[in-house]
């Protein structure tokens, strides 16, 4: 087992305990509803609260913003005769943090101060866009104790925009109310030089005693809770146990706005405990005070706890393990939750904010509808038809998301780019969803295109996307690469560079929509006319772009640069390689069985870092490449530019499975998880990364495509569970060392409709390859056909109950 000193699971739901959390730099966790309230939070409590760019509670933060700033949900004490102690950033013997789905609870203890302060933190899985905090203060000494607790929550009350253009200018726009509850702001316009807006949004920081009793009075604003020459490490309405406010007065408008809300003071006796409720929120529409009288007392909070863990933990009910491992059964729990998180947060709204001011991309759409759609296709139709609305009269599309179903924005940031690659994802995304639930129909049904009011069927929105490629081809032979594709990071080469990685993925889809048609009986002429411009290009890489090395190693070149050159190969004493121009040519079919060895070789050699036990993105170029794209002007080892990429190494496993390597597919999924729970050098909480830097730190945690990627591996294809036009395949292609514990590994997921826990039984632990699909019964009755017709399936199987499928692995003489 790796290095595992951060944290260790307390149940199967991935619940978990963290010892010296706050050592760990950039560490952080996500709370977050369906309604649109995100949150960031740190075990100092720092992180931001915000329902999107331009509406943030708490100031924005990114991960260098822990190192210093104290903006976070501060509670103080001022205790008579020991003085002042910030409960959650203050000197501590002893801090710790339990976390599960989605809640967050900080634990710290001073002995000097005779106080254990615990943090309770979740954002109620309600309509309510409300992040709540309990604070629980036990006397842990043999004094009684007389304390004056004081909260200390900035309230920023703006967008993210005005963090550095017009801070000031725009805080004069605040209007502050002091509620007998707390701080109320609501700014009279949102400030924006492009054209000013009336605000119609309140934020809000409001609480009480658990009982319900209200604070004594607030410090609304920063200079008068801090006092002139301090900061939010020394305030002087703590250090002097000044008296609040109790109502606002007129020099308090305009300025920076707090939650500094002042409780009664309290004896407390050794032993005993006192709960304190904060509800931190943004509202629209609702008043804040009705939001808060739904959560004041310590049952209404034990309630909205009980709902938001359950919500969670049935929202993760899709995906359950039972592998000899605990661990990785308890942390691919993470993963699965994942693919929602990033379809609320997008993939700009956790401390890792690089990807811009908010939304996800169009290839971040149709990647994450992957693991909704193996647990839940019933609920996917409508919107995956609605996605196709994206999809532009001549084959591109819309490159951003909104927040309503079918909402898209034609460009980031007002930069108008292509990614060559974007008209792969979605047929991937419908062929998964077509096959798990034989609903061929959908490809008839009428979706607008964007940017237009005309409409045709969801085929032809495909066939229109893979016919633009075909449109725009270099000098050799290849889809020009254009913005770029999946790596981002190649966006210099807009002229003459050229994406082989990409020309061998869009051959992958020519013919699985062949495929697809011929099964459906549609035109043959459109059936032929893709077989055959799969088989052209298909011919053109593997007699052009295949590559010998010097020293006799074999591979795909991927790329060509902008002055259209080869990329890939021996060059100045080096050898270039990337992992991208090979999981493509595997996944598509064009590789033989006998060059996925020979890549494989390559990639053990050149990619392959023994320190991270992880292949690399590419090899080390050894120079900035302002031909090919940015990448290369990052520090090799980070993000695009050599980095242990989760996503790719991912796609990789699933290309070695598809093509029966099962054994090499394993040894990287392996990798990835182990990289993951090494957390002497990963320094995350549990689950999947985006990348993990040369020291081994993960980065950009929970919102990554991996995510459903991984899912997607160990579903359909290492556990081999999938469908076929409707019908159910089970194919495993587990390996011997996953028997290593036990003779049966377990999955439980839904087809169908139905839940099912399918166990694989392997009395020999017979390696893949060695053994074969034998008994097969579903409830007790024997199963003979595979695939299993779907009449039959939902015939032996219970909507209202969970089923049991038996699966036995014989020996097999015929070597896969």
């Amino acid at each position: 087992m790796p290095n595992n000193n951060l944290w260790r699971f307390l149940d199967d739901n991935g619940t978990f305990v963290a010892k010296n959390p706050h050592s760990i730099s950039r560490l952080y966790f996500p709370l977050a509803n369906e309604k649109g309230m995100l949150s960031s939070i740190t075990p100092s409590l720092q992180g931001d609260i915000k329902l999107d760019q331009h509406s943030f509670l708490l100031p924005p933060a990114c991960t260098e913003d822990f190192r210093s700033s104290r903006y976070s949900r501060d509670f103080w004490v001022y205790i008579k005769n020991k003085g002042v102690w910030s409960l959650a950033s203050g000197e501590a013997d002893r801090s710790i943090v339990e976390a599960g789905m989605l809640w967050h609870k900080t634990i710290r203890t001073s002995h000097r101060y005779g106080i254990k302060a615990e943090f309770l933190s979740f954002v109620p899985a309600s309509d309510h866009t409300v992040e709540l905090m309990t604070i629980e203060l036990t006397n842990i000494s043999r004094k009684t104790l007389n304390i004056t607790p004081t909260s200390a929550i900035p309230i920023y009350g703006r967008s993210a925009d005005r963090l550095r253009d017009h801070r000031h200018v725009s805080s004069l726009l605040n209007r502050i109310e002091i509620d007998r509850y707390g701080v109320v702001l609501t700014p009279t316009m949102c400030f924006d030089e492009r054209g000013h807006n009336i605000n119609d949004r309140t934020y809000f920081v409001l609480g009480c005693e658990s009982n319900g009793k209200a604070p004594t009075g607030s410090f609304p604003t920063i200079y008068e809770f801090l006092g002139e020459g301090r900061n939010l490490e020394m305030p002087e309405a703590v250090l002097t146990n000044a008296p609040p406010k109790r109502k606002a007065e007129p020099c308090m408008q305009g300025k920076e706005t707090i939650g500094a809300l002042r409780f009664n003071t309290i004896s407390l006796a050794p032993g005993r405990s006192k709960l304190f409720i904060i509800a931190m929120g943004i509202t629209h529409k609702e008043k804040p005070g009705d939001i808060f009288n739904k959560f004041n007392s310590s049952n209404k909070i034990k309630k909205a706890l009980s709902d938001t863990k359950r919500f969670w933990i049935e929202k993760n009910d899709s995906l359950s393990l039972s592998t000899g491992d605990k661990t990785f059964d308890r942390w691919i729990k993470w993963v699965a939750i994942q693919p929602a998180l990033r379809r609320i947060f997008g993939c700009s709204f956790l401390p890792d904010f690089d990807y811009g001011r908010g939304g996800r991309g169009w290839r971040d759409l149709w990647q994450d509808c992957l693991t909704l759609i193996l647990t839940d296709p019933a609920s996917t139709r409508e919107n995956l038809v609605n996605n196709f609305g994206g999809v532009r009269l001549d084959g591109s599309n819309a490159t951003i998301i909104g927040k309503k179903m079918g909402e898209f924005i034609s460009d980031r940031n007002n930069i108008s780019r292509t990614w060559m690659d974007h008209g792969l994802w979605p047929f991937k995304t419908l062929d998964l969803y077509i096959n798990q639930t034989g609903n061929a129909d959908i490809l008839f049904k009428k979706a607008l295109f964007f940017e237009s009011k005309k409409r045709d069927t969801v085929l032809d929105h495909i066939l229109r996307q893979h016919k633009r490629p075909l449109s725009k081809m270099g000098k050799h032979g290849n889809f020009l690469l254009e913005g770029g594709d999946w790596n981002d990071g190649l966006d210099m080469a807009t002229e003459k560079g050229e994406s082989v990685a990409f020309t061998a993925a869009y051959v992958g889809n020519f013919i699985d929509i062949a495929n697809l048609l011929e099964k459906i009986k549609y035109r043959k002429d459109a059936i032929k006319d893709l077989r055959r411009k799969a088989q052209r290009i298909s011919k053109h890489i593997q007699k052009k772009e295949w590559i010998k090395t010097k020293s006799g190693h074999g591979f795909f070149n991927g790329y060509y640069d902008n002055l259209g050159r080869r990329v890939e190969g021996d060059r100045k004493n080096r050898v270039r390689m990337t992992l991208t121009g090979q999981v493509f040519p595997i996944m598509s079919g064009i590789a033989t069985k006998k060059q996925i060895k020979e890549i494989y070789r390559s990639a053990k050699k050149y990619l392959w870092d023994p320190k991270l036990r992880g292949f690399r993105l590419n090899t080390n170029f050894g120079e900035i490449y302002p031909d090919l794209g940015r990448a290369f002007g990052f520090a090799y080892g980070e993000k695009e530019n050599g980095s242990f990429f989760s996503h790719m190494n991912v796609m990789f496993a699933y290309a070695l499975y598809k093509r029966g390597f099962a054994a090499e597919g394993f040894e990287i999924l392996d990798s990835i998880y182990r990289m993951c729970v090494n957390t002497k050098s990963s320094k995350i909480y549990p689950g999947l990364p985006e990348y993990f830097n040369s020291d081994g730190r993960g980065m950009y945690h929970y919102l990554t495509g991996s995510a459903s990627w991984f899912v997607l591996t160990m579903l359909t294809q290492v556990f081999g569970i999938r469908g076929e036009m409707g019908d159910l395949l089970l194919d495993p292609k587990l390996v011997k060392e996953q028997f290593t514990a036990s003779r049966k590994i377990s999955i439980t997921t839904y087809f169908a409709e139905r839940k099912i826990t399918v166990n694989y039984f392997n009395g020999s632990k017979l390696d893949y390859g060695k053994y074969k699909v034998g008994k097969v019964k579903i409830n007790g009755k024997s199963v003979t056909s595979m695939p299993i017709d779907r009449k039959l399936f939902l015939k032996l199987t219970s909507k209202s109950s969970a089923n049991t499928i038996d699966v036995t692995l014989h020996f097999n003489n015929v070597k896969v």
